[in-house]
């Protein structure tokens, strides 16, 4: 051994190659990576292993949470994706219940869920009654089912009528349910002689970013997949149609009567051999599916036209809000609404006073600013609805008994109903 302590053998140096400093320093570097990056790969593997671990407890959540009726997967891509859920213990899927569901929270920092997917599956009995309780009951013109939104609290309200939800979009030919911005509805209506009428599951996206393309066809495909399963659980025997090729975005922007279309094209129709008055001059409309077993249309009056009608209103009424105030929180505004087969079940008006049950086969008014009429639609009970808003229920007063037969003669002509059932002409005039 000399004395830079190499061992000499042979009368050779087996010692390290002595490269200068600077090359002496690169060796210990790439020494120094060398061990780092085995502790980045020990890392790394770990890492990996907790996201492995999390997201196979996470499909195991969904999938006890959820009854079975979806596949996990899809539910974890939502919204960009994630690993880590958590379900609200506050629900249950069982499929004995009339109704049930689950509720599918994103876990963010230790100690924090975001909302995320909910799924709801409706059964309907063969027996129309025998299983429901108050519960089931469905108002159909409660305050967050009004076409327009009103700002909360101190928020500054939009300087024109915001809508509040978009439309019932068909799947298809609507044969197979509807979709909005965020929920995707899908139906299946079981044959006749079973115990199960029909099963209605909905898939929806709990987050508040807006729903992507992606996102909505994941939507629509976990809804087809859980009513497809629990039809098959519950005997029901169906042939659920495949999903459209696309889903539209729908849209909430309202536009002119004159190019409107879709749900709201009957209207378009009836200004074209009626003087519009004090009717609406702008509408919402959705695409029309011939078998669609729920369909709307929104209509509303414009800034230009409120003001031009307002003056004589307040005159002869003493309405006590400005015309600031409905400009900005209170627009004038009629919707129609068609639902078919069970969707029919449990609906009601109950905003003032005694609640107004609508029974499929008959027709009249809850004397509140609601219209209905009924129909049978290939075999299946129909309820044909007018909302109007106050006070545009007392503007229009003269012209919604025409305009509600004209809608009435237009959802039961697409879809062939016979046995139509209209109000009186003195239902309008209790108004």
């Amino acid at each position: 051994m000399d004395e830079r302590g190499n061992v000499r053998r042979n009368g050779g140096d087996r010692g390290w190659p002595d490269h200068g400093p600077w090359g002496n320093a690169c060796n210990m570097l790439l020494c120094v990576l060398a061990v780092a990056g085995i502790g980045l790969s020990g890392w790394a593997f770990a890492m990996e292993f907790i996201e492995l671990r999390d997201r196979g407890e996470s499909r195991e959540r969904i999938t006890a949470g959820c009854g079975g009726l979806i596949d996990p997967d899809p539910v974890l891509g939502l919204n960009g994706g994630t690993d880590r859920v958590e379900l609200s213990d506050r629900y249950e899927t069982d499929l004995g219940e009339l109704s049930s569901g689950c509720l599918v929270h994103r876990v963010g920092d230790p100690g924090t869920a975001y909302g995320h997917f909910s799924m709801a599956v409706v059964r309907y009995s063969s027996e129309p009654g025998a299983e429901e309780i108050v519960h089931d009951w469905t108002e159909i013109d409660e305050w967050e089912d009004e076409p327009f939104r009103r700002p909360y609290g101190n928020e500054e309200p939009a300087p024109g009528p915001v809508v509040n939800h978009a439309l019932p979009h068909p799947l298809g030919d609507g044969g197979l349910g509807e979709y909005d911005e965020y929920k995707v509805t899908a139906r299946a209506v079981c044959a006749k002689g079973g115990e199960v009428s029909s099963i209605e599951a909905s898939a929806v996206a709990q987050y508040g970013e807006r729903v992507t393309a992606e996102d909505r066809r994941a939507l629509a495909g976990l809804a087809r997949q859980a009513a497809d399963r629990a039809a098959g659980r519950t005997g029901c025997r169906a042939d659920l149609p495949r999903l459209p090729a696309t889903l539209p975005e729908p849209g909430k922007e309202l536009g002119a009567v004159a190019t409107t279309g879709g749900t709201c094209a009957w209207y378009r129709r009836f200004l074209a051999t009626q003087e519009r008055g004090r009717l609406p001059d702008l509408a919402l409309s959705a695409p029309a599916g011939r078998a669609s077993d729920r369909d709307a249309c929104v209509l509303a009056v414009g800034e230009s036209e409120t003001r031009r009608i307002y003056p004589g209103f307040v005159k002869s009424s003493g309405y006590p809000q400005t015309l600031e105030d409905v400009l900005k929180y209170l627009p004038w505004w009629v919707k129609t609404d068609t639902y078919v087969g069970d969707g029919t079940r449990g609906l009601r008006t109950g905003r003032v006073g005694d609640q107004t049950e609508l029974t499929p086969g008959t027709a009249g008014t809850d004397s509140a600013g609601t219209w209905w009429a009924s129909s049978v639609c290939g075999g299946r009970p129909a309820l044909h609805v007018l909302w109007a808003g106050y006070p545009y229920d007392r503007i229009a007063a003269d012209r919604l008994e025409t305009l509600f037969r004209a809608y009435v003669d237009d959802a039961t002509g697409r879809r062939g109903c016979t046995d139509v059932v209209v109000p009186d002409a003195a239902d309008f005039e209790r108004s």
